[in-house]
């Protein structure tokens, strides 16, 4: 799965974040794991399990549902209640990780989780609470338009972003205009 670059390098990103949306947008999460965990600064990440003949593909996949029914969340108290659901199903402590360009960063503690669909649950579900705790709102999303159904985070647009790129909010654009051009040339 490539993995886009500006999600991988932007300093200004928490780590959790953008690994979560690449995580969740993933189309095969058990084959893209050790990659999206390399690409995003976390090597040790790479060599948590997901060996398909042990269950952990349906447990990866139940992770990446549970985290992806938060994006579609758009009302803070039921977003709070659904992440504090998924930190108490595995509490982990937290502990400071220094990032790869030595920045210093407040996530759970990964050592302890035996597997990829547990660290992505443990660091989905934190990232998403500090993520509301900052912004007050749920500044996230599942992407509106029609053909896509990628998560993405909102970093402050003016207004609440509904679209995952700039693409899908063209074409969808593209789209209504189309739409309504050819409704306003049918005769009645």
């Amino acid at each position: 799965m490539p993995v886009r670059a500006t999600f991988a390098t932007d300093p200004t990103r928490p780590l959790g974040l953008r690994f979560l949306a690449d995580a969740v947008n993933a189309p095969d999460l058990t084959a893209a794991w050790p990659q999206l965990a390399t690409t995003h600064g976390a090597p040790e990440l790479a060599q948590l399990t997901t060996d398909a003949h042990a269950g952990d593909a349906a447990t990866l996949a139940s992770a990446v549902a549970a985290l992806r029914a938060v994006f579609r969340e758009q009302d803070p108290h039921a977003a709070a209640h659904a992440l504090n659901a998924l930190m108490a199903s595995d509490p982990a402590p937290t502990a400071l990780a220094e990032l790869p360009d030595g920045r210093w960063a407040l996530r759970p503690a990964l050592t302890t989780a035996p597997s990829a669909a547990q660290a992505l649950t443990r660091l989905g579900a934190f990232a998403l609470a500090g993520w509301l705790a900052e912004r007050g709102r749920c500044a996230w999303g599942v992407c509106a338009a029609a053909t896509c159904n990628n998560v993405f985070i909102d970093e402050g647009r003016r207004a609440p972003q509904r679209f995952c790129s700039t693409t899908c909010a063209t074409r969808t654009r593209v789209a209504q205009h189309r739409a309504s051009a050819t409704a306003a040339n049918v005769p009645q």
